[in-house]
């Protein structure tokens, strides 16, 4: 069984996951880039800066897809949210020492450690292998988590929805509570994980890898609520804001890269000229 006293090697056992599958097969995963432009210094916390406020104030500047979007997700939270009860009750009537085990092992994926590992161990592997995607790809999965983290800690705040372990009904709030056993809307293992998980699909170039860190996020997700930490549109919403959020990264971080500036000058006795030109 996990145990948080195992933490340490659980991260230790991150790292040689990426050092054994990741590091031999990276040029097959990500394209290989040997530029040495990403890299965690003064730059990347200016654009987590820029990005973040973005991300804040981007739903000002949302077109119909967006909103869309939104409008699919709060349908969709809405209908978990009326049978909540239901669904939780039926996970925990099948519970088992097994389940527990395999569950507690799933959600441990989801903790802010094993994602620091991961994102370590993909830079590292980035930087030994001198791959920017690799570097990339952690310091994108790094502001991605970050932010969402900041958006559902804020959240979790503001709403106050008890846990399922208090034996509160799916429907009791607690605005502006600080106590973890009010923290359960939205899932911040479900939301890290689709953070991270989106950021690496984004910058895989293979299907089979997308799916791998779709289907653990997804199990994370399932894992909360299996192990009456969440309900079920506690993990819907958190893995939505973390997908989304991530999204929004990789799309900004894509429009910094795209966008040249050319400058040209032009002197002449008959003209005397100085222009500046963005390309898109």
């Amino acid at each position: 069984m996990f145990k948080m006293n195992n933490f340490p090697k659980s991260i230790c056992v991150v790292f040689l996951f990426v050092f054994l599958f990741v590091f031999p097969f990276q040029d097959f995963l990500f394209a290989t880039n040997l530029s040495e432009k990403d890299k965690l210094n003064e730059k990347f916390f200016i654009n987590f800066k820029d990005d973040f406020t973005d991300v804040l104030v981007s739903p000002t500047k949302w077109k119909k897809k967006d909103f869309l979007n939104l409008s699919a997700v709060l349908g969709a939270g809405f209908l978990l949210y009326a049978v909540d009860q239901d669904i939780h009750q039926w996970f925990q009537d099948n519970r088992s020492p097994s389940s527990d085990d395999v569950f507690n092992v799933l959600s441990f994926f989801g903790h802010g450690g094993a994602i620091t590992g991961l994102i370590a161990a993909l830079y590292a592997t980035g930087e030994l292998s001198h791959n920017n995607s690799l570097r990339k790809t952690a310091l994108l999965s790094l502001e991605s988590w970050l932010t969402t983290g900041i958006i559902v800690t804020g959240l979790k705040c503001v709403t106050g929805r008890a846990r399922p372990y208090t034996d509160e009904s799916s429907h009791t709030f607690y605005p502006l509570a600080i106590k973890s056993r009010y923290y359960s809307f939205p899932s911040g293992h479900a939301s890290s994980a689709f953070a991270v998980a989106t950021t690496i699909a984004h910058q895989s170039e293979k299907l089979y890898f997308d799916i791998l860190a779709y289907s653990l996020a997804t199990l994370v997700a399932i894992s909360r609520v299996h192990n009456n930490k969440h309900w079920p549109s506690d993990v819907l919403v958190g893995a939505s804001i973390g997908y989304f959020v991530a999204k929004k990264i990789c799309a900004l971080d894509r429009k910094r890269n795209s966008t040249k500036v050319n400058v040209s000058f032009q002197f002449s006795h008959q003209r005397q000229a100085f222009s500046i030109t963005f390309v898109f």
